[in-house]
């Protein structure tokens, strides 16, 4: 997530730069390969949200058992899938 900031000042510097930077930057916006990186970006946000709110729990010590623990890691799996998804229908992203 962290390594995306420089990728996108650079994007937005280009855009602001003059119309033909502005074009330039849509145009690479538009490939297949950079809305999968969006996709894949865009789940790892969600998993870490999930993740710090479950971790929120583990701090207030909900779910220290190993079975518990075990459940709401695979809980925030999928919770993190089924949000990117939505997010992807809603045409929030891509």
């Amino acid at each position: 997530m962290v390594l995306t900031i420089p990728f996108a000042a650079i994007l937005l510097h280009r855009a602001a730069a003059s119309p033909e930077g502005f074009e330039s930057a849509a145009r690479l916006l538009d490939s297949w390969w950079v809305g999968l990186f969006l996709i894949a970006l865009v789940w790892s946000l969600m998993h870490h949200l999930l993740a710090g709110v479950r971790h929120l729990g583990l701090d207030i010590g909900f779910g220290l058992d190993r079975p518990v623990a075990r459940f709401t890691a695979g809980i925030v799996l999928i919770a993190a899938v089924a949000a990117s998804l939505l997010l992807l229908v809603l045409g929030v992203i891509v």
